[in-house]
């Protein structure tokens, strides 16, 4: 099992750990201008496609030597500064079982476990947020993130000012901490949400766009949360979307966010894929207008999407298309513009099963190379 932090590094002081918060956020904004940013994208199968993000063009591909049976690749994201990716994948010891994290250094391609299984304190060492993996230590290393962490999913605003986690138990809740002070501002819960309610949320610029629907997608809420928001009110309704008459099954609602829209659509792919209970599922995404809830268009309608991840700096949507709920055909790789779902770019991908995300790199492994797996940390 990997190790946790060093007791070293666990005994800093509030003080420390601040200046640390304060050096990495401001070296956050400066290791983007040094990195170009590219599609991220596992295969089950074993590999990582680094993709350039305007053709959809593999740029390169690292290969991993997986044991047949083994639970393969599940995630991939990269360090804030673009020399390192994380990867999810097979327990060493337990090639079936799902997850730990390894490491891959990109200049040398020496890969290694550096955490284990969510909800372990090693995992807890580290923060995902929309395709970048940072250590906690560096966001002001307190207990309070890693116990976020553990509970959460985190969310770091676009200036690394503040993170928000997202608590996942039925009416859902929401953490609000500050990096510089490393500690928690405040705690977030929604009223009048029953057990049936699920939570979701994104950065829209600067503010925090909080979302809970119901099961069964009949009603949402939506909530504009600001950094210093002490409490979060009433929201605003959101229309109902991907509505199907006597489908009652649950619907997995994804979330993205750029040129001020906000974009809803259904998760499909996944083991609650509604297709598999229920004909004439819509697919395709909504433009919502946040500060009214109301739906503006549904676009992009041929496409099952599985995952939006977003270019917020070109205003533009990377898509994975599913178009059987088994993984086993119609697998693309699409570019959408925000603004109004208009489809850019196309790329049909091998029947596999993938994960994608969008992130900045320093480096770029030249055509096919293979992972240096060494031992565990």
């Amino acid at each position: 099992m990997a190790c946790s932090l060093p007791a070293g590094l666990r005994t800093k002081t509030v003080a420390s750990a601040t200046l640390i918060a304060a050096a990495l956020l401001a070296s956050v904004a400066l290791h983007a201008q040094d990195a170009n940013r590219y599609i991220l994208a596992t295969r089950r199968s074993g590999a990582i496609e680094i993709i350039d993000p305007e053709s959809l063009a593999t740029l390169g591909r690292i290969h991993f030597d997986l044991p047949p049976g083994s639970s393969a690749l599940n995630g991939v994201s990269a360090s804030a500064d673009g020399t390192m990716l994380y990867v999810e994948g097979p327990l060493p010891d337990e090639p079936n079982g799902c997850c730990v994290l390894y490491s891959i250094d990109l200049a040398t391609l020496q890969t290694r476990q550096v955490a284990d299984i969510p909800g372990t304190a090693s995992r807890a060492a580290f923060v995902t947020s929309d395709g970048i993996t940072y250590q906690a230590a560096a966001l002001g290393g307190a207990a309070e993130i890693k116990e976020m962490v553990r509970w959460n999913d985190m969310h770091v605003s676009p200036n690394g000012g503040s993170i928000f986690g997202v608590t996942h138990f039925p009416g859902g809740a929401l953490d609000i901490y500050d990096p510089a002070q490393g500690k928690i501002l405040h705690y977030l819960v929604p009223t009048d949400l029953g057990e049936r309610w699920w939570p979701n949320g994104i950065w829209m610029d600067d503010r925090f766009l909080f979302y809970a629907a119901r099961d069964d997608g009949s009603t949402a809420r939506l909530w504009s949360v600001s950094p210093g928001a002490t409490e979060l009110g009433e929201g605003v309704p959101v229309e109902p979307f991907a509505k199907l008459p006597g489908c009652s099954s649950y619907v997995e609602a994804g979330l993205a966010a750029a040129s001020g829209n906000l974009i809803l659509y259904e998760m499909f792919g996944w083991k609650l894929d509604r297709r598999n209970y229920c004909s004439g599922v819509p697919g395709g995404a909504w433009i919502v207008d946040p500060s009214s809830g109301n739906l503006l268009a549904h676009v992009a309608t041929e496409f099952y999407f599985s995952e939006l991840v977003t270019d917020r700096e070109k205003g533009e949507l990377y898509g994975l298309s599913v178009g059987d709920p088994t993984w086993g055909r119609g697998i693309e790789l699409v570019r959408m513009d925000a603004r109004d779902g208009t489809i850019l770019q196309s790329r049909v991908l091998e029947s596999d099963y993938w994960r994608i995300a969008f992130a900045p790199l320093r480096t770029v492994p030249a055509a096919d190379v293979r992972a240096l797996i060494s031992a565990k940390k």
